[in-house]
């Protein structure tokens, strides 16, 4: 963390895990923005048997998987296909048994929850932690409604899978219970699981989800029934579908009709999994094919030609970022969440469309630590680190073998780096020896500082004060309604060292500023608007413009929301990790709970 202090800015932070994590969103944002799309035709065919509508697509090309790179090939191959008649030549009939899911890890749920509900990590587990710690369920009180929500394991108690059977064959019946309980594996190396806690289960089974609704918010709710479900499901039969392939041989080419049928929904019943969109077509997205025998011909309603482009590799979801971590060994389920958090934290990266894109200060910190320390953050070694500290923890390795092996190679990266090299190669300050100083005339050099590296003189500070950032890209001015309270000038809001400020138009010759008012008027005065400041050591407070006047101030944001009690416009925001998100308001203390929100930047002068 200090070397980026000083190669780029005070406040950043690496890690072992995050840093990898940072490196996963970045590596995956050059694949998109190196991808060169590459066109390519499919030729679908529009059929119909006996009334029913079904498609199949161009499957062989003269024996070979079709390859068609362009407009004038694909309606050449649609003019040929419709001159012959499309005969069944095979029909090929299969079974598929999609067994139940294991109840909930500490990843999937986190996996699932994204999908299915859209919750971040961070809301996943605050909300477990809600249904673990105890819900006020009427006259019983604080009741516990699932299991320890941080665990790596499937295992189950025989307690909890005997109630779960005995569900079942009460409320479906027979054909939905197996004839033995169903056992999980954690499909993880078993020398990774963490098996301490069992799986993430409802603490009850006969305390249904529509018998609590009363009792939990919106959220609580939608959790707990979506691990009261999976934990059900799981000890339920498997999903049997018929699957059906049909090909239609016209000679030079092959066109094939893929399609299922649900013969027993099983699991389904009660339990579906998401999937994202690159995780391809399940059994479930097939639709079914008409009856169909060796021989029959089928009615050609039309066959088309689609253009299509090969698309680069999807951004990471939370979803995805948090299977991929878990693929490759990296950190443990429970601080996926916190990690994620950490990235939104330091704006290392932003979740657009609930897709994770690498800010620049996220690239340019990845850059230092690629170039610094190519093996310490190594998707490699790093899994191999979790695996060296569950050793420790089983007392199979000596702690002072592992720090050992780890800091040597370390130390020397660490004492090896080039902290004026490593600024020039990363902020591309190649042409810098060629500039000279507009006040002096001497040459610039780089030089760091409290807040991180700056431009400067080479006299400085001595015999020249000339100083500027490192980045050019200098954010523009904006205009506001504001007017200098010292000479009447507009004011405009400028960027700065610690963020937005107001500043006179009439600078240098009028140097007034002042801070950006939050949109809230003073609960005290009623007079002055609250804005963000900073105390003698640097930490941000929010106060009335009009101190020394008014002293009100508070550590929380105001926000311009109107109290749903007293209409009072101001309401201050804080987070906790067993409330979330909350808002307070400023004039009569009346409290709410608010959905996730994304951390401001600060806006101080």
């Amino acid at each position: 963390s200090p070397l980026l202090w000083k190669s780029i800015k005070t406040g950043l932070s690496a890690g072992r895990v995050q840093t990898v994590a940072l490196r996963l969103i970045c590596e995956r944002e050059e694949e998109i923005r190196k991808f060169v799309p590459q066109e390519y035709w499919t030729i679908e065919a529009d059929l119909e048997k006996d009334g029913q509508a079904f498609q199949a697509r161009l499957h062989k090309l003269e024996g070979k998987k079709p390859e068609i790179k362009d407009e004038a090939t694909a309606r050449a191959i649609v003019a040929d296909a419709l001159k012959i008649p499309f005969k069944v030549t095979t029909v090929e009939k299969g079974e598929r048994r999609r067994a139940a899911p294991p109840p909930f890890r500490t990843s999937t749920l986190q996996q699932e929850a994204a999908k299915q509900l859209g919750f971040s990590a961070a809301v996943t587990m605050r909300i477990a932690q809600q249904l673990y710690e105890g819900i006020e369920v009427g006259a019983e009180g604080p009741i516990g409604l699932i299991t320890y929500m941080r665990t790596d394991s499937v295992r189950v108690a025989d307690s909890a899978i005997a109630q779960a059977r005995d569900y079942i064959g009460k409320e479906f019946g027979p054909r939905y219970l197996p004839s033995e309980p169903v056992v999980h594996k954690s499909g993880k190396s078993s020398s990774r699981v963490q098996d301490a806690h069992e799986a993430i289960r409802p603490t009850d089974v006969l305390r249904r989800p529509d018998d609590l609704k009363q009792h939990l918010d919106s959220k609580q709710f939608k959790l707990y029934q979506l691990i009261w479900r999976r934990f059900v499901a799981s000890q339920m039969t498997p999903a049997v579908f018929e699957t059906t392939k049909v090909d239609f041989d016209l000679g030079r080419f092959v066109f094939r009709a893929t399609g299922s049928r649900v013969l027993f929904d099983g699991y389904h019943k009660l339990y579906h999994e998401a999937h994202e969109p690159e995780e391809g077509k399940t059994l479930d997205d097939l639709p079914p094919i008409p009856p169909l025998a060796q021989g029959d011909v089928v009615t050609v309603k039309q066959i088309a030609p689609n253009q299509h482009f090969t698309e680069p590799p999807p951004r990471f979801s939370e979803a995805s970022l948090v299977k991929e971590l878990e693929r490759l060994g990296i950190g443990r389920p429970s601080t996926y969440a916190s990690i994620i958090s950490t990235l939104k934290m330091r704006w290392y990266a932003t979740a657009k469309d609930r897709r994770f894109a690498p800010t620049p200060l996220g690239e340019t910190v990845w850059q230092v630590m690629k170039r610094s320390f190519p093996d310490v953050f190594d998707v490699g070694f790093t899994a191999q680190m979790e695996d060296e500290l569950d050793k420790v923890e089983e007392g199979d390795l000596a702690w002072q073998q592992v720090l050992g092996d780890f800091w040597g190679p370390f130390a020397k990266a660490l004492d090896a780096v080039d902290v004026q090299k490593l600024i020039h190669d990363v902020h591309d300050l190649s042409g810098l020896h060629k500039e000279k100083c507009p006040t002096c005339g001497s040459g610039l050099v780089v030089r760091s500082g409290r807040f991180g590296p700056f431009i400067a003189c080479a006299r400085y500070p001595d015999e020249c004060r000339f100083t500027r950032p490192l980045r050019r890209d200098k954010v523009p001015d904006r205009p506001t309604d504001e007017i200098c309270s010292e000479c009447g000038a507009p004011m405009v809001i400028k960027t700065g060292r610690y963020g937005e400020f107001l500043a006179c138009t009439k600078f240098p010759a009028c140097k007034h500023t002042r801070p950006v008012p939050l949109g809230v008027k003073c609960p005290k005065c009623g007079v002055g608007d609250l804005a963000e400041r900073r105390t003698r050591k640097g930490r941000n407070f929010f106060g009335c413009l009009r101190y020394p006047e008014c002293d009100y101030s508070t550590w929380n944001r105001p926000v311009p929301v109107a109290c749903p009690s007293c209409g009072f416009v101001g309401m201050e925001e804080k987070q906790t990790k067993t409330k979330g998100v909350s808002r307070k308001c400023l004039k009569c203390g009346h409290e709410i709970t608010v959905e996730e929100a994304v951390p401001a930047e600060s806006v101080a002068g």
